[in-house]
C-alpha cells in the first residue's frame, strides 16, 4: 500500500507528458478549442501512455496507465477508451480528481482561476458522472492537504516597481 501511494505521488505529475506532442497553436490557444482541435488535444493521453509504457518498472507502468486513463469518466463517457467505474485504474481515478481541482483553482491561458468554494461546488456536480464517489469523499476529507500543496507551490506575486 505504501509503495502504491509513493508511486502515485511520483507518477501522477507525469499524466500530461503527452502534451509535448500537441502543437502549440492548440495547447496555448487562449479561447475555446474547435472540435478538430479538441480531437487533436485528446491524443495527448495515448501519446503520454506510449512515452511512459513498454517497461517492466512498476512506477513507469503506473505513470503510463495514469497518462492513458486520466480523462476516463466514472460514467463511461470519457476518452480514449470509454472505460467506466472500476474499469478505470484507481491511480487514474485519483489523478483525475486532483487534476480537475488543480485546473479549476489555477489560471490557465483559456480561463481565470476559480475560488476553491466555486471549484468544489462544480466538482460536487461531477460525482458519479466524472468522479468515483468514494474517492471524491476521500479527496474532500483531505482538502486541507490540497490547500497546503497549492500554497507551497504558488507562483510568487510579481511586483512591478517603476
Amino acid at each position: 500500500k505504501d509503495d502504491a501511494i509513493s508511486n502515485i505521488r511520483i507518477a501522477a505529475p507525469m499524466h500530461d507528458i503527452g502534451k509535448i506532442g500537441i502543437p502549440d497553436r492548440v495547447l496555448l490557444k487562449p479561447g475555446k478549442l474547435t472540435e478538430e482541435e479538441f480531437e487533436e488535444m485528446k491524443c495527448h493521453a495515448a501519446m503520454g501512455a506510449d512515452m511512459l509504457g513498454g517497461t517492466t518498472i512498476p512506477l513507469l507502468k503506473m505513470a503510463s496507465e495514469i497518462a492513458l486513463c486520466h480523462h476516463e469518466k466514472w460514467d463511461g463517457t470519457g476518452y480514449p477508451r470509454g472505460l467506466a467505474g472500476k474499469q478505470i485504474p484507481e491511480a487514474a481515478r485519483i489523478t483525475t480528481i486532483v487534476d480537475v481541482y488543480d485546473a479549476l483553482v489555477h489560471k490557465r491561458v483559456y480561463k481565470e482561476a476559480s475560488s476553491e468554494e466555486s471549484a468544489i461546488k462544480v466538482m460536487r456536480q461531477m460525482v458519479e458522472k466524472h468522479f468515483d464517489p468514494d474517492l471524491f469523499k476521500i479527496f474532500l476529507e483531505n482538502l486541507s492537504t490540497m490547500r497546503r500543496i497549492k500554497a507551497d507551490y504558488a507562483e510568487p506575486a510579481s511586483t512591478h516597481e517603476g
